[in-house]
This record gives structure tokens, sequence and C-alpha cells, in this order.
């Protein structure tokens, strides 16, 4: 038996390998750079990139779906390419025929991927941004090529969650309570902390209509209105931006900034309210604070205007009104001070028309569940059937309600009592429905 010697291999074709070999390593290179940059930076570094890169990586950031199955694509091929290289250089030693030489290759790939985890990691963490200018070409030209790959992805992500996300967040929700619960009463949290909490934990579920500026408290002008008389509202209101209108309220055209304005007065410039406004972005007033948090975010906007079940403007909110929601009142010198519980002599208290049902609830100890209204003056109207004047006695709940000043639409200030205290003081009272207006 004789053995017959392999002839030798082209030349041009080891050329050509390792070639391609060299290229591959450089792209496994870029590959493993771009996936740890995407899978590992924070979420203010990727937002601050995607609004840079604009275009289709921008949309593809703002569907956080497809972004975090970009994102494990990324990763996947970062961590796929090392192997493939090694590989392919062992099979080209092994063509060679050196084997030896191919098994050691395989120990030089293992560092190699080890030194690409380590310089990727030293990238992350000290110069990602500048990494991410860099290869912002790379990953458009990725997210090009596997585009299908990632909408299929996406979907399955989709499907699998359907069903199960509102039994997760509910569940989710009671274990959060459940803690909060416990904090507190082991003394780990402090009532301040306590409250911070669950404001946070009720935030996903209460809607725009509890925390708006109502229709009837909204500042807003005619898109008819000089830039001259413009200039005094916003001046008087201290506000930066009110709404403007055509006809009426009802039909809100724009936004307009003050520092627009104060832009075109210094300048001459002649122009007209409604082409210094931006577009109005509405919002229903059934939509949920953290829906809508995120999408004034994304849209960079400060203020949206809430409109109804019938399309009418229902009222206004901006994004301090969602913060407030949370860590409370934000107050700066130009805003007036909020009305305070002005105690009165006989264990009552004076307080606004547009105080909470629910501030009545913590200081009174009583229920208000079973009524649709949210405000006081809501409820005093709303169960008398219209609007009463300066005097007038309403009760309810074990509550008596003096109504000390209202305007035609609301009242703005009452004195109100517990029952016996109010029986004590012969105060004389009307029940809701029994009051004949002349």
């Amino acid at each position: 038996m004789t053995n017959t010697a392999e002839p030798p291999l082209d030349p041009a074709w080891l050329a050509g390998g390792w070639f391609l070999i060299l290229l591959f390593a450089g792209l496994t290179m870029v590959l493993t750079i771009v996936g740890a940059l995407v899978a590992r930076s924070g979420p203010i570094r990727l937002r601050h990139w995607a609004e840079e890169a604009g275009g289709r990586l921008r949309a593809l950031y703002d569907a956080p779906r497809e972004f975090e199955a970009f994102r494990f694509l990324l990763s996947f091929l970062g961590k796929l390419a090392p192997t493939i290289l090694a590989w392919l250089l062992y099979r080209m030693l092994e063509t060679t025929g050196v084997a030896q030489a191919a098994l050691a290759a395989l120990g030089v790939a293992a560092v190699l991927i080890f030194l690409f985890e380590w310089r990727n990691r030293e990238i992350v963490e000290h110069d990602a941004e500048t990494y991410l200018r860099r290869y912002t070409w790379v990953l458009r030209t990725l997210h090009g090529l596997f585009r299908p790959v990632v909408w299929v992805l996406s979907k399955l992500v989709t499907e699998a969650e359907t069903g199960e996300e509102d039994e997760e967040s509910e569940a989710s929700e009671d274990e959060i309570n459940a803690y909060i619960d416990v904090g507190l009463r082991e003394g780990i949290l402090e009532p301040e902390e306590e409250e911070l909490v669950r404001s946070i934990v009720d935030f996903g579920d209460t809607q725009v209509r509890s925390v708006m500026t109502p229709r009837v408290e909204m500042i807003s002008a005619s898109v008819e209105t000089s830039l001259e008389d413009l200039a005094k509202l916003f001046f008087e209101s201290k506000h930066a931006r009110l709404p403007l209108y055509r006809e009426s309220v009802d039909q809100v055209v724009g936004i307009l900034h003050i520092r627009d304005l104060f832009e075109a007065l210094h300048s001459n410039a002649g122009s007209d309210a409604a082409r210094l406004s931006k577009p109005p972005h509405f919002v229903p007033e059934t939509k949920v604070l953290r829906e809508l948090l995120w999408e004034l975010q994304r849209e960079r906007l400060q203020m949206a205007i809430v409109v109804d079940e019938y399309g009418g403007v229902a009222g206004l909110v901006t994004v301090e009104d969602l913060v407030e929601q949370i860590v409370g009142d934000i107050s700066d010198e130009h805003d007036e001070e909020e009305p305070a519980w002005e105690a009165l002599d006989d264990d009552g208290f004076r307080i606004e028309g547009r105080t909470y049902l629910e501030e009545l609830e913590e200081h009174f100890d009583t229920d208000f569940d079973d009524v649709s209204y949210e405000t006081v003056s809501g409820l005093i109207c709303g169960e008398l059937g219209y609007v009463p004047k300066a005097g007038e006695v309403f009760e309810t709940q074990g509550l008596f309600f003096t109504v000390e000043e209202a305007d035609e639409r609301r009242v703005l200030r009452v004195a109100v009592r517990r029952k016996e205290v109010a029986a004590e003081t012969n105060v004389e009272t009307v029940a809701a429905g029994e009051h004949n207006r002349e």
C-alpha cells in the first residue's frame, strides 16, 4: 500500500483565504464593539445617540419592542462572530496540514475573544458616546440588512407577552403595595417616602382628567389677538406658553411660546400669532399619565390640549402637572401660593372650590366614592343643579358647605364644617334638589 502525497494548495487560494480571514477578523471586532455598545449602554445615552443619528435609527429607538429585538440581534452577532472566526482559522490551518497549529489557533482564538470582551467593556465604560457616533453608519447598515429579522423578532416577543402583561402588571403592583406596607410598619420607610413610592405606583393608572387644568381655568387667547396684547397677557398670567384658538376655545389651533413672541416683537418682523405658534398636541382625557409622559418626552413637548369624548376642549396638561403627581407641588417665584386650609374658630375650614374631594376625605374622615365629581365646586354645583350664590349652604355626607364666593360658572371659596358644629351655630341648610330658584 503506497501513500500518495496530496498536491500542494494553490498559493493564490491560500492568499485569498487568509485575506478573507483577516477581513472577517476586522468585521468581528466591529460587530463585537457595536453589539457591546448597544447592549450595555444605558437608556439616556442611547436616547441621545438616537436623537443625533435621526432617520430610521431614531424611528427604531422610538419603537421599544423593535429596538430591543435589534439589541438582542446585535448582541447575538457579537457573540457569534468570534466563534465563526475561530472555526475559519481552524479549518484554514487544518487544510494546509498543520494539525497542531490548528489546535493552537483555537487557543489563540479563545484569547482573542477574551480580549475583545475586555476591550469592549473598557469602551462602553469610558468612551461609549464617541464610539456610538463613530459606528452609527455600521448600525444603520446592519439595521437595513437585518430589518426583516428584527421585525419578526419583535412580533414574536409581542405575541409571547400578549395576555400575560396585564396579569403580571397587576400582580407586580399588589406586591409593591405589600412591600410598602411592610416597609412602613417596620420603620424602613418614612411616611414621606411611603407617599412618594405610592405616588409612583399610582401614576400609571391615573387619568389625565384628574390632573389637567380644567377648561374654565385655562388662560388662552384668540389667534387674532395682536402681539402687543399677547405680551400683556403673558405678563399678567406668568405663563411661558398660551393656547391660541380660532372663534372658540374648542378650536385650539396653536401653542405660542413667550420666547417666540418676544423675538418677533424685538425684530419687528410684523408676523402674526398664528405663524409664531406651534401645532397643538391633543390627548383624550382618559389617557393614563404614564403613557402621556412618555409621549410628551418622545415629541419634546411641554403642553398638551385635553379633549373630551365629543372632541371639545376639556382642559390642558403640562409636564409639570405630571411631575407634580409624583413629587408634589412645584412652585416658583411667579406661582400664586396654593390655597391653605384656613382654620375657622368653630373647628371649620375655609377652602377654595377647586379643592379635591380626596382632601376632604382625609380631613373629615368621610367618603365621596359614590359621586362622580372631583372638586368641591363640582360637588356643590352638580348636586344642586346650578351654581349657588354667596351665602347659600349645602349639606352632604355629614358636612355643611357655606358658599362665600362664586362667579357665574363655579364656586370659588367655601367654609366647610361638620354637621354637629353647624347645628350649634344654627346654620340653615339647603339639601340637594330642594332649593327653588327665584
